[in-house]
């Protein structure tokens, strides 16, 4: 199960590191760089106007239990061996501490992923580079819409605490991204 979900992240970082050629060839300024194991994708749309993502491979492997990653096949209930699944993370600062993005890799080729970039999707681990590499686009472009956001656009309130005090100090209101849809 390792050795797939090795392999599928290797097909992912490929992608992804083409995908910022292209973006790269169309003007924008994206970086991709390695560090302790995990990709680091970057995209930058203005002085102060950036964001990132960083995929990273989870040694082991598990019984899944989510279940919009869970291969189609099995439930919750069950306990098989083939319910296991390898993992790929994804983590960015504009989505906090957790991770942002998450695949579920399992052993007969099967990848399921949710998250902030992509809301849901699966493939298999040999679709065509075709295939990943528009997959990858997607993460991109979404990377890219975060890194635009400015002037106050895609931002929500929050319900975090903002008393007085705080706006006489000129503390900025409680709010978050908003994630373009």
């Amino acid at each position: 199960m390792e050795a797939i979900t090795r392999r599928f992240f290797g097909r992912l970082s490929a992608g992804l590191e083409y995908t910022a050629v292209l973006g790269r060839q169309a003007g924008f300024e994206i970086e991709t760089t390695y560090a302790g194991g995990a990709l680091d994708l970057r995209a930058v749309a203005g002085p102060g106007h950036e964001a990132g993502v960083s995929f990273g491979l989870v040694a082991g492997a598990a019984a899944e239990t989510d279940e919009d990653l869970m291969h189609e096949e099995l439930s919750r209930y069950s306990l098989e061996p083939s319910g296991y699944s390898g993992r790929i993370l994804g983590w960015s600062a504009e989505g906090g501490d957790a991770p942002c993005q998450t695949f579920a890799v399992y052993s007969d080729g099967v990848w399921k992923t949710k998250g902030l970039f992509v809301t849901k999707a699966r493939g298999k681990v040999d679709d065509p580079n075709d295939v990943l590499n528009g997959f990858c686009l997607r993460i991109l472009g979404r990377l890219i819409d975060v890194a635009s956001l400015s002037g106050g656009a895609g931002r929500r309130w929050t319900d975090g605490p903002y008393a007085l005090r705080d706006l006489l100090e000129g503390r900025l209101a409680p709010t978050a991204l908003r994630w373009p849809k």
